[in-house]
């Protein structure tokens, strides 16, 4: 498992095919969310730490890496631990990540070596997790099925898609600095919070995806 997860890390990055981005599924709205709603209801800005138990599938092509992890969230300072664990429990890796840099603290010797892992992985969390995030200054646009909030990029833009419901579905930016998608489904109430219980992230210019099913969701608290 190490060394594949090495080898294809180190080989594939450049070869695989990108991601098909498929279209969102999302229903014609009755009803709207309110404008504030949407710009600070988001569960990840909501100041709270979360401990999340997940099972990870990472594509490269035609690779598939299955992965299980236990992710320590804290969205009011904006960090975020990974312990990532391989099939038979061991640890490959734990990162330590925020929206500045990451930290490796530890990992097997195979990924250890592996020039700008840390980096790479903390930085497809991050996307996920951390930034970016719905803000006041975006614009809005409404379509049928859904209402976006929009920022322009040089050579692009960022949109967050959210649903008639109010919920996040899509996070997507298509820009000089990057072209990515997070996509955030079935979501369900975890205490005050809704949470998506899978989330799929695509790099489609790195040729990377990244899907997330959250077997448990807990509040530090709890």
């Amino acid at each position: 498992m190490i060394r594949i997860l090495s080898g294809v890390l180190l080989g594939l990055m450049l070869s695989a095919c990108a991601p098909h981005e498929r279209p969102l599924s999302l229903q014609k709205c009755t009803s709207r969310p309110q404008l504030q709603q949407m710009q600070t209801a988001n569960w990840l800005q909501q100041p709270g730490i979360w401990r999340l138990r997940q099972t990870a599938l990472l594509e490269l092509g035609s690779h598939k890496i299955p992965l299980e992890g236990l992710l320590r969230l804290d969205t009011q300072n904006q960090t975020a631990r990974l312990v990532a664990l391989n099939e038979i429990g061991l640890v490959m890796f734990d990162l330590q990540f925020d929206l500045q840099g990451q930290k490796l603290l530890r990992a097997v010797p195979q990924i250890r070596k592996q020039p700008g892992f840390a980096a790479g992985v903390a930085k497809s969390l991050r996307r996920i997790f951390l930034s970016p995030q719905p803000a006041r200054e975006d614009q809005l646009e409404i379509y049928p099925d859904s209402q976006h909030l929009w920022r322009p990029l040089p050579g692009g833009r960022l949109d967050f898609i959210f649903t008639c419901s109010g919920e996040l579905r899509a996070t997507r930016q298509k820009a000089q600095t990057g072209n990515w998608r997070v996509v955030y489904t079935d979501y369900r109430t975890v205490g005050s919070s809704s949470i998506p219980q899978q989330i799929r992230f695509a790099d489609y210019r790195h040729r990377v995806k990244l899907s997330l099913w959250l077997a448990e969701v807990k509040q530090e608290n709890e």
